[in-house]
């Protein structure tokens, strides 16, 4: 495939900071080549990966080459390369399954890569001057890995502007990285899937597994609650887990489908009281029950309220004005009722006429 090249960065791996940088400048390119802020963020993702595997497997020292790329059909993509002195994949196939390292590591990081990517190479055929102009210096630079992510078509998927969203999560006091995650990503103008992801315990651990859950979630959206129940969990295998809770709410049809893993505790507000979803036990990416759908009228004016374990119980929902802003609700929850031993995270989400 021929292809044109621009707006091209060639930056070098030697240590941790280099992978900050590259990871910055791929998702500033990426968003001003037209990716959303999903897309850049998978991209950001996906950079990430390939400079710690440099550091990890590919012997402490690499490149990486991210550009802009045109084919002859006027197809914008960004194309990232990341070439090493490793000793390479010698199982490649092997390699792409989750949990599969060869040290002392998670082993998650080819498996994302090749899902966030729309092509992937291993030691392509490349021009001779490409290569003399950008993966020139002073190592020998054995085995590279190409990456391309195609921007993708314009497509008006909306927002959901029926939904007032306020959220407030802190980590744990003593940790610098959350363990909780909470996030709200449309799947069409009428259709949003939310969720409030508890990682077990607290600190580096709990934050991959969180992050990586989320991560599923944004992408596979679009599958039914059980089945994107399932893909998560699946995901998380290798990690140490996460407990979840999963909605999706659909303001055509006025009805809100709930399912839970674990101690998410999840209520709605209603004009006659108070609704509660039932969550299953179980640890996501180790043991899941059969996830089971709760499904719910959702009325303008009710409200959906969603947090972890690190919100006590020693608040009652009738002390709080839902019809203010979810946001002012959701900071004076965090402050007044999280607990000091734990991250703590909550979700509030109000249907306006």
């Amino acid at each position: 495939m021929e292809v044109k090249r621009d707006s091209i960065l060639s930056l070098p791996i030697d240590n941790e900071s280099d992978i900050g940088i590259c990871r910055r400048k791929g998702a500033n390119l990426a968003s001003q080549m037209g990716f959303d802020k999903v897309k850049a963020g998978e991209i950001a993702i996906l950079i990430s990966e390939l400079g710690t595997n440099v550091l990890k497997h590919g012997g402490g020292k690499g490149k990486i080459v991210i550009c802009q790329i045109e084919d002859e059909n006027m197809r914008k993509a960004i194309e990232v390369w990341c070439c090493d002195s490793g000793d390479g994949i010698p199982n490649f196939k092997k390699a792409l399954q989750d949990g599969f390292s060869g040290k002392n590591t998670l082993g998650f990081g080819l498996g994302t890569i090749v899902r966030f990517s729309d092509e992937v190479e291993i030691n392509p055929l490349v021009s001779q001057g490409f290569k003399e102009s950008y993966f020139s210096g002073n190592h020998d630079y054995k085995h590279c890995l190409r990456s391309i992510k195609w921007v993708p078509k314009k497509q008006w998927s909306g927002l959901n502007n029926k939904l007032v969203i306020g959220a407030a999560s802190r980590c744990h006091p003593a940790e610098q990285l959350n363990g909780d995650a909470y996030l709200v990503t449309n799947v069409n103008h009428n259709i949003s899937v939310a969720a409030v992801i508890d990682g077990l315990g607290h600190g580096k651990e709990a934050n991959l597994a969180s992050e990586r859950a989320k991560e599923q979630i944004i992408l596979k959206s679009e599958l039914p609650l059980d089945s994107l129940m399932k893909h998560t969990h699946n995901s998380l295998r290798g990690t140490r887990g996460a407990v979840i809770g999963l909605t999706r709410i659909n303001t055509e049809t006025n009805q809100l489908s709930f399912t839970g893993i674990g101690n998410i505790e999840c209520f709605i507000i209603t004009e006659n009281g108070k609704k509660t979803p039932i969550s299953f036990g179980g640890i996501l990416g180790h043991n899941m029950r059969t996830p089971r759908i709760f499904e719910f009228d959702f009325q303008p004016g009710n409200t959906l309220c969603m947090y972890s374990d690190g919100i006590t119980t020693r608040w009652r929902h009738e002390d709080i004005k839902w019809d203010e802003s979810p946001q002012k609700n959701a900071e004076f929850i965090l402050s007044n009722y999280s607990r000091q031993n734990d991250d703590a995270t909550i979700l509030i989400i109000r249907y306006d006429s």
